[in-house]
């Protein structure tokens, strides 16, 4: 019985804890600082594995380039503005984890990513178009987009 028990308990846990995170990766892309989101790729490239090795995207908002980092791999870079294909039809599917195919601009072979499916609306977002992020200073007063500036009346 302790044993369903704990099982319920990480179950709930789990999604309540990543419903935060999901929150607050949100937000701080709203207010232009760098996320990381955890995720799944594969890739034929070279310097990528072929199975799919668990790591982290790196978004920084307006930047170029998405980064992948893993204890595997170590860090690779995706180019921003490519697109989403549909995921390649052996993938692993699963209700929490969406899984979709990302191929660069210019070309060149596709990559494979798996992420939770609270994440997918933001990685697609900084992978096609990094722009709708903005970039840390919009307003070119030291004022980033989502902070309070509190002026004195003096």
């Amino acid at each position: 019985m302790g044993e369903i028990a704990g099982e319920l308990m990480t179950l709930f846990a789990d999604g309540f804890l990543r419903r935060l995170h999901v929150a607050r990766t949100r937000r701080r892309l709203a207010a232009g600082r760098p996320v990381r989101v955890p995720c799944s790729a594969r890739s034929d490239r070279p310097g990528w594995q072929r199975a799919y090795v668990n790591g982290r995207l790196h978004i920084t908002p307006g930047a170029a380039v998405v980064g992948f980092g893993s204890r595997v791999v170590g860090h690779n870079e995706l180019a921003a503005g490519g697109s989403f294909h549909e995921p390649e039809p052996d993938t692993w599917y699963s209700q929490d984890w969406a899984a979709t195919t990302y191929r660069p601009p210019g070309g060149g072979l596709p990559v494979h990513l798996q992420v939770d499916s609270r994440y997918l609306p933001l990685v697609q977002a900084a992978l096609t178009d990094p722009g709708p992020f903005g970039k840390a200073d919009p307003t070119g007063f030291g004022i980033r987009p989502g902070c309070v500036r509190l002026v004195s009346r003096e």
